[in-house]
């Protein structure tokens, strides 16, 4: 049912205790695919083979030269054969709490929506140490997005993403992010297509300190890239995206 996509660029020890809990539990969700994605410059030979030792059958190893988490879920995207895709990060931080989520959906009411957000924003959520600065700076960067992308917009847009598999294939053509930006930029081409996002709660047991984003200097950054991309996403006609 899902192929889970983790990115990852230089944090190779993270990936231990994934992969450990993947081989533990992976098959109770359903996941017929795991896609590790490295992107940026090629690692060495050395740091290739602690990875493949470690990886438990079913995992496939992907590598692309571009950099950036964007990069990464491309990477991931274009490779993944089943339905749904789920674009989490290389520590799992929701754990399966997303899936979780999505699967008492469809127990309730017999189907999955095209596109789903682990949600840190949802108020069922249980988010340990997420302090005043990462609240702030997501409120901020929510109501940027909402003002220039419109009031639907989701109120996390950098949780987890699971979207089905050929919806994302089909939005991936439209891309021109391969960093943090390409979530906001799937979740609203896929919105401009017709996909309602649906945001899950999560459970993050562990979350490491507080954020290193600059309320000022990221804002502004953002609110650039928020400009650009609005523009290209209010000329582009819902019948391109088919």
């Amino acid at each position: 049912m899902y192929a889970l996509i983790l990115p990852f660029h230089s944090d190779v020890e993270r990936l231990d205790k994934t992969l450990a809990l993947l081989q533990e539990q992976g098959r109770t969700w359903q996941i017929e695919q795991v896609l590790l994605c490295h992107n940026g410059p090629m690692w060495s030979e050395e740091k290739r083979q602690q990875i493949t030792q470690k990886m438990p059958a079913g995992v496939e190893l992907y590598h692309t030269d571009d950099k950036g988490i964007g990069a990464g879920y491309k990477l991931g995207i274009k490779n993944a054969k089943s339905p749904y895709c789920v674009l989490s990060a290389s520590d799992l931080p929701f754990g399966f709490t997303d899936i979780q989520s999505l699967e008492k959906i469809f127990s309730q009411s017999g189907q999955r929506p095209e596109l789903a957000i682990g949600s840190k924003a949802h108020p069922a959520s249980r988010i340990a140490g997420y302090g005043l600065k990462r609240r702030v700076v997501s409120m901020g960067f929510w109501f940027l997005r909402a003002l220039m992308l419109g009031w639907k917009t989701p109120k996390d847009s950098q949780g987890t993403i699971l979207i089905q598999t050929e919806l994302a294939q089909k939005m991936i053509r439209w891309s021109e992010y391969d960093n943090y930006f390409f979530s906001v930029e799937l979740i609203s081409l896929a919105q401009k297509a017709g996909a309602k996002a649906v945001e899950l709660p999560v459970v993050l047991e562990n979350h490491e300190g507080e954020s290193s984003v600059s309320l000022l200097g990221d804002s502004l950054k953002l609110a650039k890239a928020l400009w650009t991309f609005s523009r290209r996403l209010h000329r582009m006609r819902v019948s391109d995206l088919k």
